[in-house]
């Protein structure tokens, strides 16, 4: 366990936290049946211009995380896609943990810094914990973790 007075204290999202971003924004899209997803979409999801959408999707394809079709869209590679789902996985078993003990409901911001610094095990842990439920507090389904039916 890292004790918390030699932990990195830096705020400002890492490189592997942008990707991780983009991955669990497809996937959201995937999830509500767009697997050919239009660049102005993700800008506009993200609130990032075009171009650096278009940028970031080069690099994540070389990456093997996405297909990038120029003038058509992106979709997700498996890689992308196991990447993304496990981002939204984190994120939405934290906003079902914070509902369930504290009654509240997960500041947006916060999530998306936990879910990217959450392991597999801790995210299991709770999911247990709270007994696997189905969907988070908005109503959307938590995928399921590799080990778990």
């Amino acid at each position: 366990m890292t004790d918390c007075r030699a932990a990195e204290h830096d705020t400002a999202p890492s490189a592997k936290e942008h990707v991780e971003e983009y991955l669990e924004v497809l996937r959201i899209f995937q999830e509500e049946g767009k697997d050919l997803v239009k660049i102005s979409w993700i800008a506009e999801r993200l609130g990032i211009a075009k171009p650096s959408v278009v940028q970031m999707l080069k690099k994540m394809q070389g990456q093997n995380y996405v297909k990038y079709l120029p003038h058509q869209g992106v979709e997700l590679t498996s890689k992308g896609n196991g990447v993304g789902t496990r981002i939204l996985r984190n994120h939405r078993v934290m906003e079902a943990f914070v509902k369930d003990t504290v009654g509240a409901e997960l500041d947006g911001k916060v999530g998306c810094a936990i879910e990217h610094h959450m392991s597999e095990d801790f995210t299991n842990t709770l999911c247990t914990w709270l007994k696997h439920p189905a969907i988070c507090p908005h109503g959307y389904s938590i995928p399921p973790g590799k080990h778990m039916h």
